[in-house]
């Protein structure tokens, strides 16, 4: 159910990132509209990365512990993807902003490296 869901909400928000971004420029749509390219962009890349987590666990399980019987590796969960997927879609929207505003350097590219390792830690202290 989870997976129809995100699928549908993925659909939507592609197309209406498409539809902002063919028919407004940054000046016509204002601040607003600025807004509304992060949060769409934030959700498609949510969905992408669910599913792409999801399914490389998935084929890293079949790959290392194919010729074990006994002991498959700890099942991931497309709940727990999404997780995952919601702490790592932030890095690329902050790397934009940021190029945005002519404040992507190294310091800040390795500050929004460590909020993302320190998201995945949370979410697998929280979830485990």
């Amino acid at each position: 159910m989870l997976s129809k869901i995100l699928v549908v909400i993925g659909v939507i928000a592609a197309v209406a990132l498409g539809y902002v971004l063919n028919t407004t420029s940054p000046v016509e749509a204002g601040a607003t509209g600025v807004l509304a390219v992060f949060l769409l962009s934030y959700i498609v890349s949510v969905v992408v990365l669910t599913f792409f987590v999801f399914w490389t666990y998935k084929l890293m399980l079949h790959v290392f512990y194919s010729d074990r019987t006994g002991h498959a590796g700890q099942q991931l969960s497309l709940r727990k993807a999404y997780y995952y997927a919601s702490i790592l879609a932030l890095g690329p929207v902050i790397l934009v902003s940021l190029r945005s505003v002519g404040q992507a350097g190294a310091v800040q590219l390795f500050l929004v490296l460590a909020l993302l390792a320190l998201g995945c830690l949370y979410v697998s202290r929280q979830t485990s």
